[in-house]
């Protein structure tokens, strides 16, 4: 996650340097500016977001993996279709708890 935002940083450092170096005018540059930065927050946001959520789709299918094994069964079919985690989660939940 740090190489994340130091790359996204060092990306924004470019940008606002190669802007001072043309003949735009503030507006234009303050256009850009806000572009970049929204941007750049945005793609923190979403790599921050697929981090949690990739702990706790595991999370999940480790318990609903776990009861399963103890014979209340339970796998939800979307989150085992679309995420490996979850997956992964609930195998080594059935495995443990057998």
């Amino acid at each position: 996650m740090k190489k994340f935002i130091t790359k996204v940083a060092l990306s924004g450092v470019l940008v606002l340097s190669g802007l001072s170096m043309t003949g735009c005018t503030d507006f234009q540059n303050g256009l850009v500016t806000g572009t970049a930065v929204g941007v750049a927050g945005t793609m923190i946001a979403k790599e921050s977001s697929n981090s949690n959520n990739s702990k706790s789709y595991y999370d999940a299918g480790y318990d609903n993996g776990c009861s399963s094994a103890n014979g209340r069964w339970y796998k939800s079919k979307s989150r085992w279709r679309n995420y490996a985690s979850y997956r992964n989660g609930w195998r080594n939940g059935y495995k443990r708890c057998r």
